[in-house]
């Protein structure tokens, strides 16, 4: 007798379980999928709200500061001047930063100043007494120039500083026929054509202080020039006491005050404001250049 016995071999869940097994899983797959993608979408967008903040503000400090308000905010060089600002202009400083009357040549060492059409060597520039010192280029290392000739300072821009002094300068004069004070009126040489003259220099003091005055005009009325060139007051008293010609050199080359008037107190409120001072070629007038651009006065009033 065989008996058949039946064993049920199918170890596998029930179909229901593995439906929800399996939809779980996915779910969870997907929730992990679409956190990850949040967080993705978060950190671009961060990236993205601090590169617009950063560019904005690049785009903003760009339009803000206008060109000539940052040509004009750094100082330039001049042959041997260093850190000018306005006035000053020339060389690689434009116009608008400066002010007509105040072009500088710069040539090598040298920097030099054209004022009533004459050219005048800048020895120093001092900003804060809106003062600079000169020295006529023709006197430069040289009492004997080739054209002699009277020429002034003064004018809307420009005017003589309180410590300047007159030195006067006699050329090509007779020799008197009587006998000269031994150290008055002191003499140089110059000569023309190799043919020697007769040359006196008499500053201001020297001649006020003459006890021979009379003796002093008859002998300088002989002069056929006479050249007033303005010397420091510091120079006028070394020549006073000790009149020599070295003494005479150094006046001339040790310059003499000028004091410059060039909208000075619109400058001042301008610079107090936050804008660098300038000039407007279209309008011919002060110009404050301020970061948003350029106003008559101040910065404020542009607003």
């Amino acid at each position: 007798m065989h008996f058949k016995t039946h064993v049920n071999l199918n170890c596998n869940l029930p179909l229901p379980f593995i439906y929800y097994g399996v939809k779980s899983s996915v779910s969870l797959l997907y929730q992990a999928i679409l956190l990850r993608m949040q967080l993705l979408l978060q950190g671009i967008f961060f990236s993205f709200l601090v590169m617009t903040i950063i560019l904005n503000q690049i785009l903003t400090s760009c339009a803000a500061d206008d060109v000539h308000y940052l040509k004009c905010g750094s100082p330039f060089h001049c042959a041997n001047l260093k850190n000018l600002s306005y006035p000053f202009w020339g060389f690689s400083r434009p116009l608008y930063c400066g002010h007509p009357a105040f072009k500088l040549q710069c040539t090598g060492e040298v920097a030099t100043v054209t004022i009533m059409s004459e050219n005048y060597r800048v020895l120093e520039v001092n900003d804060s007494d809106h003062r600079i010192k000169l020295v006529r280029t023709d006197y430069w290392n040289n009492t004997c120039p080739t054209s002699l000739r009277n020429f002034t300072i003064g004018c809307t821009f420009f005017d003589y500083g309180s410590d300047s002094r007159n030195l006067t300068l006699y050329y090509d004069c007779s020799s008197p026929s009587f006998l000269q004070p031994d150290s008055f009126p002191p003499k140089f040489n110059c000569s023309v054509n190799g043919t020697q003259m007769n040359n006196y220099f008499v500053d201001e003091s020297m001649l006020a202080n003459a006890e021979t005055s009379v003796s002093i005009s008859e002998i300088l009325g002989t002069c056929k020039s006479r050249v007033v060139v303005p010397i420091s007051e510091s120079e006028s008293e070394v020549l006073e006491t000790n009149s020599t010609v070295e003494n005479l050199k150094a006046a001339l080359e040790n310059g003499f005050g000028v004091e410059w008037e060039a909208n000075n107190s619109l400058c001042d409120e301008c610079q107090n404001s936050g804008g660098h001072c300038g000039y407007d070629p279209i309008s011919s007038e002060f110009a404050c250049h301020c970061r948003g651009g350029s106003f008559p006065s101040t910065c404020k009033s542009g607003e």
